[in-house]
């Protein structure tokens, strides 16, 4: 035989062997591809979840999207009443509303009185309901806002509840399909867990939904007898010389007007006793006499 043949037979054996070894390796893929189906058939659902939150975690922080505001502010005046009109009418117009509120006497001074407001306005509004507050014939004492960035856990618990639907229905198809008692009761049991768990989540973002669309705002009004046009260390010593006897003055005076009202609580008391003292006179007068 030439070296022509022997050549032309070591290439076809070659050629041969080179499409016995892809036909194995794709055999060996379809059987691969076969067992990963199954394997995902048969995964367990709690592995599913658990991925699905791990997803989450491996997300880019998100920043400003949403946020909880809450605004503290204090008032003096000297008209309590005409205050309290001002600030209800302005919680009316721009369609806030009062969570909760409380009035006192002080009772060092039954003269001043104070209220707490905690009111909700609309996030849209706040800018406008807080200038508007400007207008009321008051001082601002103090005010102070603040916030806090929950997108991150809002979008977190998204998430969550999302990979919880998922379960559920999984779970719901798992149930029809279900043929033993053992394995509905099971699946039911951790259908229930999972609808209870949702709706704990769903909760959450119905409260940050709450606290992100309406600010709360939290207003001290403080009945004074004088507010001074200004604060601070910097005042004039004269100036505060003359706040301080005003304020005496006006102190001294709701006294004088306490002990009087006092004096006419206490009126019938005293009549009533000197009746009584006037009356054992008259009878220890008598007695001598006889």
């Amino acid at each position: 035989m030439s070296k022509k043949y022997w050549l032309s037979l070591g290439l076809s054996l070659s050629l041969l062997m080179v499409a016995c070894s892809n036909q194995g390796n794709e055999s060996s893929d379809d059987s691969m591809e076969v067992s990963d189906e199954q394997l995902s058939e048969d995964m367990d659902i709690d592995i599913e979840t658990e991925e699905g939150a791990a997803s989450v975690e491996q997300n880019e922080p998100l920043i400003g999207e949403k946020v909880i505001k809450s605004v503290d502010v204090g008032y003096e005046t000297t008209d309590f009443q005409e205050s309290i009109d001002y600030i209800e009418k302005t919680i009316e117009n721009h369609g806030a509303y009062i969570e909760y509120s409380n009035e006192w006497n002080d009772s060092a001074d039954q003269q001043s009185r104070s209220k707490d407001y905690t009111l909700r306005v609309p996030t849209e509004s706040m800018d406008a309901f807080l200038d508007e507050l400007e207008g009321m014939d008051a001082y601002k004492e103090n005010e102070m806002i603040s916030s806090e960035d929950v997108t991150q856990s809002y979008r977190d618990t998204e998430a969550r509840i999302k990979v919880l639907s998922n379960k559920e229905e999984r779970l719901n198809a798992l149930l029809e399909e279900a043929e033993s008692v053992e394995v509905i009761i099971q699946i039911e049991d951790s259908l229930s867990e999972t609808i209870a768990e949702r709706e704990s989540l769903q909760s959450i973002i119905e409260n940050y939904d709450s606290l992100i669309d309406y600010t709360m705002v939290n207003i001290t009004l403080t009945e004074r007898s004088t507010i001074a046009n200004n604060r601070g260390e910097d005042r004039p010593f004269l100036e505060r010389i003359k706040e301080a006897f005003i304020n005496s003055a006006y102190t001294f005076f709701y006294f004088l007007q306490n002990m009087v009202v006092w004096i006419v609580y206490v009126l019938p008391f005293i009549f009533v006793i000197g009746m009584i003292i006037w009356i054992i006179f008259i009878f220890k007068k008598k007695k001598q006499n006889k």
